[in-house]
């Protein structure tokens, strides 16, 4: 656990890479399980987005994660807190996409929309520190928001597909 902590090229690899492997073989597991795999948000989609799609797309989420922590890390003993703030949005990921696909749709949407909030803290809280830090976590909260239009547009009576 070391080189995880490591400001340097090599805590770079580890902190992008075992997020990243982490989150493959969660994916993995649930692709050969098929649990966690069904999204409430795809209901209202003309086209059923695959397990695989989403498992690909949060794989990469998980590589941001990893290195906005390292890109945190590099901050020193005052980024601590946002370094183990950036681990809950990891920790969160896992657990959301356990939980999601056996939601209603309004639990379902009020899960995106405390996903969100709580994306939009962490972010404000990594600004505070860096905006090149929160930057790194930009594509997850693009993400965000996509999944909050996905499954609140029909609620609101806008369809974007």
């Amino acid at each position: 656990m070391t080189v995880i902590n490591r400001p340097d090229w090599r805590g770079f690899l580890a902190g992008a890479a075992l997020p990243l492997l982490g989150a493959m073989f969660l994916y993995t597991a649930m692709l050969a399980t098929g649990v966690g795999l069904k999204s409430p948000a795809f209901y209202h989609l003309p086209f059923e987005p695959t397990g695989r799609l989403s498992a690909a797309i949060w794989i990469a989420l998980f590589g941001f994660y990893g290195i906005t922590r390292w890109a945190a890390l590099r901050h020193g003993e005052r980024a601590r807190t946002a370094i183990h703030l950036v681990e809950a949005l990891m920790a969160w990921a896992v657990i959301y996409t356990f939980i999601a696909g056996t939601l209603s749709d309004f639990w379902f949407d009020v899960l995106n929309v405390a996903s969100l909030c709580f994306g939009i803290f962490v972010a404000f809280r990594l600004v505070r520190l860096s905006r090149f830090v929160a930057a790194w976590l930009f594509p997850t909260f693009l993400w965000k928001v996509f999944a909050v239009a996905i499954s609140l547009g029909p609620v609101v009576g806008i369809s974007f597909f």
